[in-house]
């Protein structure tokens, strides 16, 4: 009798212990890790309008003038509020950038009309020379401040090389955008050139340093 007892008592003991122990259950929560590779941007010149949208087709107007039988000078502005030189370096100039203009193929370009043409370029103002005075201008930054940035300085094309009218140096922000307005611009016309509409188209080029 006490030996069946015995064996009742360490069954139940077994029982106890399996209801006792808790089942392994699926977590409730489970940890990972999200990455994100941000590459450098590429260096970029428009320009923008005061909406940051690129202007289609910019076009800035010179002074008018009167046909003279003398040499003559006709003035204007490059970039205005409507028409921004826009700069954008999304880190893809970190040692700096410079901004030139130069007639589209400096080689050949003139001002060009119906009634003939004249130069940008003259080797003498009696020819055509057109001077571009960067120091007049306003540089706005959106992006990164005006650290490292600077206007270039007033400069006469007489041959085929660009003229800087902005640059960024290595101080600057390795992100940076902003424009340049408010540059003056000078151009002498030869004695006697004929009435008419001219035009002369630019381009300006922006290079990592």
């Amino acid at each position: 009798m006490k030996k069946r007892l015995s064996s009742i008592i360490t069954v139940s003991a077994f029982a106890l212990a399996a209801i006792t122990t808790p089942a392994a259950y699926a977590a409730l929560t489970a940890d990972s890790q999200l990455t994100q590779q941000i590459n450098p941007g590429v260096l970029s010149t428009d320009i923008r309008n005061a909406s940051n949208a690129v202007v289609a087709n910019p076009v800035f107007a010179m002074g008018a003038v009167a046909v003279s039988t003398s040499q003559q000078t006709a003035t204007g502005t490059f970039g205005d509020n409507a028409q921004r030189i826009s700069v954008d370096n999304p880190g893809g100039a970190n040692n700096g950038w410079t901004l030139t203009l130069n007639g589209k193929t400096p080689a050949t370009s003139q001002w060009t009309g119906s009634a003939g043409t004249y130069k940008y370029n003259g080797a003498t103002a009696a020819e055509g020379q057109l001077t571009v005075n960067a120091t007049a201008g306003t540089i706005t930054p959106v992006n990164g401040g005006a650290t490292g940035v600077s206007k270039g300085a007033s400069a006469t094309f007489n041959s085929a090389s660009p003229i800087t009218i902005m640059s960024a140096d290595a101080s600057s922000a390795d992100i940076w955008n902003g424009y340049i307005t408010g540059i003056g611009l000078s151009q002498t016309i030869p004695a006697a050139q004929p009435a008419g509409t001219y035009t002369l188209d630019m381009t300006q080029t922006v290079a990592a340093i």
